[in-house]
């Protein structure tokens, strides 16, 4: 069974949150656990599309069928994404997600942080730059959607902006599922759900980090039993010394700030404007409140 609409980004954008309030839809289904990167991951890719099918099986009669992966709008990252789609079938309804550029990129990089791995640089304005695909480009929402729009109408790509879902997520559901042609009164079991939010979680910190960085400490923690390190990482004492409390978000320095806002400030006028907002909508020189930390 094929799909025939997916959620394709972008992330920390309350991507989660949509996805789980479709999915509540008795005419909505969703992939479990929402993210299956078919498309864009290589190595995901390789299993072939009977598999990727193989994850609509329990989706029976149910009129619309998708998934959500938020690596669907990273071209420069994954860039045989869009052609591996279209190769795969045109007769989908798309939705993209997108929120203030800069609000993302923090909110993004404190989730690759809380994940554990090495995907960005540890200090976030070096990642800013070392990490730019990841991060900023992901950010050029105008780019994003215009690698779709030569093969998906307008009719068939619907916009949601985080803002708007913040500041009344019913009504914005109500044309989400109209848009995707099932009843918009249908009663849902929680409709103004939130989740996948950063406060409380714990980020890597840079002690660890640089330790990776070393090839004693590598070969060290090889020789420990898979297990062992299991444990340990469970362990409260290893969280408290390797990992931090979110309880801010990450400071900008100036000139970065200026480089990042430079890079996307055409992109998102232009995004802005064909999608009807007004030109201040997004701050590209700032975020949103400095004490908000529950970021989707």
């Amino acid at each position: 069974m094929k799909p025939n609409y997916i959620v394709i980004g972008a992330a920390k954008c309350a991507t989660s949150s949509i996805c789980n309030i479709l999915s509540q839809h008795p005419d909505v289904f969703m992939v479990e656990g929402k993210e299956p990167q078919f498309f864009a991951h290589d190595d995901v890719y390789e299993r072939g599309i009977e598999w990727y099918e193989s994850l609509y099986d329990k989706a029976g009669k149910q009129k619309m069928r998708g998934e959500g992966s938020t690596n669907y709008t990273m071209k420069e990252r994954f860039p045989e994404t869009v052609s591996r789609i279209v190769s795969y079938t045109q007769d989908l309804k798309l939705i993209y997600v997108v929120r203030n550029p800069i609000s993302r990129i923090e909110s993004y990089w404190l989730q690759k942080r809380a994940n554990g791995g090495e995907a960005v640089h540890y200090d976030f304005n070096t990642a800013v730059r070392l990490n730019r695909d990841w991060l900023v480009d992901s950010s050029n929402y105008w780019q994003q959607i215009n690698a779709y729009r030569p093969y998906f109408p307008d009719d068939r790509i619907h916009i949601i902006f985080y803002e708007d879902f913040k500041a009344d997520s019913s009504t914005v559901m109500r044309r989400c599922f109209e848009f995707l042609d099932v009843d918009p009164d249908t009663p849902l079991v929680n409709p103004n759900l939130h989740i996948n939010s950063s406060s409380n979680k714990r980020i890597q910190g840079s002690l660890i980090s640089r330790l990776r960085e070393n090839s004693v400490y590598r070969t060290a923690v090889k020789a420990i039993p898979e297990t062992l390190r299991g444990d340990m990482k469970k362990q409260k004492w290893f969280k408290q010394v390797f990992f931090k409390r979110i309880n801010e978000r990450p400071q900008w320095t100036t000139h970065n700030r200026e480089w990042v806002a430079d890079i996307l400030e055409a992109d998102t006028q232009q995004f802005l404007d064909y999608y009807g907002k007004p030109k201040n909508f997004w701050n590209l020189q700032g975020s949103e409140s400095r004490q908000e930390i529950s970021l989707y």
